[in-house]
């Protein structure tokens, strides 16, 4: 494990994102730079959940020295892979200045802040265009790096100067400079978890992602250029290489600049092709993905495509022998995993009723907001800090309090408004608990106890992800995850946790499911959501006039201290078998208790989702005539009225339903085993809000 940090740009976009993935399994830390012009944050999202590692992202255009000189300064960046550039060969015929500026001017950019920040190793994406129509050579396929150099389109010759200048930086400074020139030919494919692929923005100009749009109807027919080259079938032969492959051979040309650095002492400037050395024609690669798909598309043979030659086959014997790199994936493979891609993802990652947005520009590779439902009559809108839910909408009226930025959720005092609270909701006596013959002592923040796991709160740590999905129309998923290591706080064990959110538009309701393991050490575990509900929020910022009514109005009798007692008392609240409600007025009354749903059944296990979801909690406002219903498969429930609500909210503007464990259950014999997390246990836990409107 190498620890060193490489900077990725283009990191979002398809090369290199499945680039980024190989580095972090490797051992490196990754930064990446995007102007997403042609890719989408979300595949940063989703390796962040891939690799369990976090991905820092600066939404930065190369061209923009000054946007782009802070990522120098606030990383100790030890490499660059330089992806990001435009790369439609097509495209490159239609708008050549748009392509001589972006790629060749932010190069230039890149390689100053290289020098100004001592950055001494560069990985260049070149490409297998530089060589032109190799045809015209005699005895130049399959292609060697010492081929004649002519491209024939513009994308072409943008990476031909990069390359130019790239020798006459390195001849300028031979002893400092280590450039790896990787000229690769098709890549294709996807990863084989399916959560990452190729997604270009508008009409794809490469052949396996434009059908992969056919089989999943975004297009119609797929378009052959040209069946009337000299080749097996007349269509053009080109050297296709899985893109895990291509991602893999950055590791390895990395590595050999490395090599460089510490066993030589000298500096590099080499070229090598990555390809598999197997020439595949169009109409071969096109059976191969129906044979994945399981039936063919239609296709139409049109005319040549400007810019296209015959055949780019790779010789990679340089890269076998230099860089000990070669592929081990055929193009049978790649189809089968592009199809497993299409298929969970058929709209890449362009969801419909999905959007995002970073929480605080300064800062976007922080926190951000995704809302999903978007557009509809229910939505929800949740932050990967605190795997937060920040609002949810009921036919356009926001029903809970949130902040709009994250500052509002970094303030100290802001209540820990709609986060996913952990390891340890509401309150452990005097900070204390003793677990495998050790004592423990957190941190007090809560009179003389410890609240929502003091200083090991959850509740502004950055999540990993999301991964989210619309599997159908109207249900959207959303999956974070949290690496909180024991070193990270108070608490033992490395606890792994994975909250999804779950949103089903027509039905109104908003699950979230709680799945936690613990390595090293056992630990305690209490998870739950600590949303604020105001059904009238638009005509009134309290909960004046809200009726409720629960399950049951046994609850956990506390000392002065707030503090269980070992005693189960009843408290008065209106119950489903009363047939009543409660309404809540300007002051009173006043709720911050912990009810049973059976006090006669005390939960002794740990993952409580076998159960079904029970209903613990309704609540309505007759002005606004919305109403909530609050399930679990949790065995109580803490409700309060928020008196105490602060950082911009005043008392009373929202009241809390938390469904979780029973209150200081670590340091009760009676509820312990079910908040005790042993290392190859599980823990789980469901909550659901329902929802109903007026219409």
């Amino acid at each position: 494990m190498s620890g060193k940090t490489v900077l990725v740009t283009g990191g979002a976009g398809y090369i290199g994102s499945h680039t980024v993935v190989e580095l972090i399994e490797n051992g490196y830390e990754v930064v990446v730079v995007d102007n997403l012009s042609n890719s989408s944050y979300d595949s940063l999202s989703r390796i962040e959940i891939l690799t369990k590692h976090h991905v820092p992202f600066y939404h930065v255009d190369l061209c923009d020295r000054a946007g782009l000189e802070p990522v120098f300064q606030q990383h100790k960046i030890d490499s660059v892979i330089h992806f990001a550039g435009l790369k439609a060969v097509g495209e490159s015929t239609q708008i050549p200045l748009e392509y001589y500026h972006n790629n060749i001017l932010g190069t230039l950019v890149l390689l100053e802040l290289m020098k100004k920040y001592d950055v001494e190793k560069f990985v260049f994406s070149s490409s297998a265009t530089v060589y032109g129509d190799a045809t015209r050579f005699p005895d130049m396929i399959p292609i060697p790096e010492e081929c004649p150099l002519g491209p024939t389109n513009p994308y072409g010759n943008t990476k031909l100067t990069i390359e130019f200048i790239l020798n006459d930086l390195f001849k300028s400074q031979t002893d400092l400079w280590k450039f790896a020139i990787l000229r690769y030919f098709n890549p294709i494919g996807a990863h084989p978890s399916g959560l990452i692929g190729e997604d270009p923005l508008g009409i794809p100009n490469n052949l396996l992602p434009y059908m992969a749009q056919v089989a999943s109807g975004r297009r119609e027919k797929l378009n052959v250029f040209g069946n009337d080259y000299d080749s097996r079938d007349g269509t053009p032969i080109r050297d296709y290489i899985h893109v895990v492959d291509l991602a893999k051979g950055h590791i390895a040309a990395l590595k050999y600049l490395d090599s460089f650095e510490t066993t030589k002492k000298t500096g590099i400037c080499r070229e090598w092709n990555l390809g598999s050395g197997k020439g595949s024609t169009v109409m071969e690669v096109y059976r191969a993905f129906c044979k994945a798909c399981g039936e063919d598309i239609p296709y139409e043979v049109t005319g040549r495509r400007a810019g296209d030659v015959l055949n780019l086959t790779a010789k990679p014997d340089r890269a076998k022998k230099e860089l000990h790199w070669q592929t081990e994936l055929n193009v049978d493979i790649a189809c089968t995993d592009l199809q497993k891609w299409n298929t969970e993802n058929p709209f890449g990652y362009q969801l419909r009723g999905v959007e995002a947005k970073f929480a605080t520009p300064e800062h976007e590779y922080d926190a951000r907001f995704i809302t999903i439902g978007a557009g509809t009559k229910f939505s929800a809108t949740i932050a990967n800090m605190g795997a937060t839910l920040v609002d949810v909408k009921v036919d356009g009226q926001s029903v809970v309090i949130g902040y709009d930025d994250e500052a509002g959720y970094r303030d100290p005092e802001a209540c820990y408004l709609g986060a996913t609270v952990g390891r340890y909701a509401n309150r452990i006596a005097h900070g204390k608990f003793h677990l495998n013959n050790q004592d423990y002592q957190l941190t007090i923040n809560n009179g003389v106890n410890a609240n929502h796991s003091s200083v090991s709160t959850f509740h502004t740590k950055r999540f990993l992800g999301p991964i989210v999905k619309n599997p159908k129309q109207g249900l959207y998923t959303a999956e974070y995850i949290l690496m909180d290591k024991e070193t990270d706080g108070e608490l033992p064990g490395d606890f792994e946790v994975h909250v999804t959110y779950t949103l089903d538009v027509e039905a109104k309701t908003l699950d979230m499911n709680y799945e936690g393991y613990v390595q090293g050490k056992a630990t305690p575990v209490n998870m739950t959501n600590h949303s604020y509900f105001n059904l009238n929020k638009v005509n009134n910022p309290s909960i004046e006039g809200t009726q409720i009514a629960v399950v049951s109005d046994d609850y956990m009798d506390v000392d002065s201290d707030t503090i269980p007692t070992g005693k189960v008392a009843k408290r008065e609240i209106a119950t489903f078998a009363s047939g009543k409600t409660t309404t809540l007025g300007k002051t009173e009354p006043e709720y911050d208790y912990n009810f049973f749903v059976d006090a006669a059944k005390p939960l002794k296990e740990t993952d409580t989702r076998a159960s079904e979801l029970a209903l613990v909690t309704r609540a309505y406002h007759p002005e606004s005539k919305i109403g909530l219903e609050v399930y679990s498969t949790e065995p109580s429930y803490q409700i309060y009225t928020g008196d105490w609500l602060t950082a911009g909210f005043a008392p009373r503007e929202g009241f809390a339903v938390e469904p979780g464990r029973y209150v200081n259950a670590i340091n009760q014999e009676q509820y312990k085993d079910c908040v005790t997390l042993n290392p190859g246990q599980t823990y789980g836990a469901r909550i659901q809000y329902k929802f109903s409107s007026k219409d």
